[in-house]
């Protein structure tokens, strides 16, 4: 499926459990099966780039994730 910007996704799988993650701190947690977050970018080839926040606006990580390691949880409504 392919994901737009904003779209809210949630982790279902993790085909790749060491990937390159960029966290707010060392000891933030790596992205693990269940985790959400918004979809900030498509890297193409079925790669999307995910940024997690907390509810007050922290980044915890931002990593990319292929589209079979995703869920759409929400789509924003265009603003046409």
């Amino acid at each position: 499926m392919p994901y737009r910007l904003d779209d809210t996704v949630r982790i279902v799988r993790l085909l790749v459990p060491d990937r390159e993650v960029n966290r707010s701190s060392p000891s933030s947690a790596p992205p693990r099966v269940g985790d959400w977050g918004v979809v900030v970018a498509d890297v193409g080839d079925d790669l999307y780039l995910v940024e997690a926040r907390t509810d007050d606006g922290v980044i915890l990580w931002l990593a990319e994730f292929a589209d079979a390691e995703l869920m759409l949880v929400d789509r924003a409504e265009d603003a046409s």
